[in-house]
């Protein structure tokens, strides 16, 4: 019994609407803030609530906190931040983290693949709310790159900026919503969720909640509107311009 209880607080949920509606004010006005910030940087950006979110997938693991993920994805900036992979995360940190002042977000942790801020509410300690951040921008073929921090390469104690391809993720947008107007979304949902818990059981870090939502997208929508093709995560070095 007591096994089946840890089962149970290992899964991830999805969460009503209605539960995480307040925090996503909170996260969209931190972001606003953020974007104004990064300007004054050199940085332009545009923030948009990724998949999980914007689809009202989001999902809660056991009694963890809620979670929403975010793309925050650079339009233009100076040539130093394009030569500085280091230097462009820790500047969107910088400003995230003056964006939160106010707020009751405690100091944006920098992960592998995202910056993560935990929400606390004066009222209700209980309740925590966390969100994360991908910096991304587009290559030439529309793909996303999301900004990745490899942390201690081949056990030596160094560090690595690099962009990661998400391929097959330009037209997620578009599949989606043609698979959401064949009444197959719930499909989506299903896929989604099933894969979030897989990845939970391996411990795999290397899929957050945009590259699941990416893979389950694609996933029916080949399925049902186009026969072959597949899916998977590279990760290239590449020089944006």
């Amino acid at each position: 019994m007591a096994w089946a209880r840890r089962r149970v607080c290992m899964a991830y949920e999805f969460v009503y609407e209605s539960e995480a509606k307040r925090y996503r004010s909170d996260c969209s006005d931190v972001l606003k803030k953020t974007c104004e910030l990064l300007k004054e940087k050199g940085i332009s950006a545009q923030f948009s609530l990724i998949g999980s979110g914007a689809r009202n997938m989001i999902t809660r693991n056991g009694d963890g906190p809620y979670d929403l993920d975010y793309n925050l994805s650079i339009m233009r900036a100076e040539e130093r931040y394009w030569n500085d992979l280091r230097l462009l995360k820790e500047t969107v940190r910088n400003a995230l983290n003056w964006a939160e002042r106010n707020e009751f977000f405690s100091d944006a942790q920098d992960s592998t693949s995202c910056l993560t801020a935990i929400l606390y509410f004066e009222k209700s300690p209980d309740i925590k709310f966390k969100f994360d951040v991908a910096i991304t921008t587009k290559n030439k073929n529309g793909n996303y790159m999301r900004l990745i921090h490899n942390k201690n390469v081949y056990a030596l104690g160094l560090d690595q900026y690099t962009w990661n391809e998400v391929p097959n993720s330009h037209q997620v947008k578009d599949k989606a919503d043609e698979i959401k107007e064949e009444g197959l979304w719930q499909e989506v949902r299903d896929r989604y969720l099933e894969k979030k818990n897989m990845y939970l059981s391996r411990q795999d870090r290397n899929h957050p909640s945009f590259v699941v939502y990416v893979e389950a997208v694609n996933e029916v929508y080949n399925r049902y509107f186009n026969r072959g093709g597949g899916y998977s995560v590279q990760s290239i070095p590449w020089r944006l311009r």
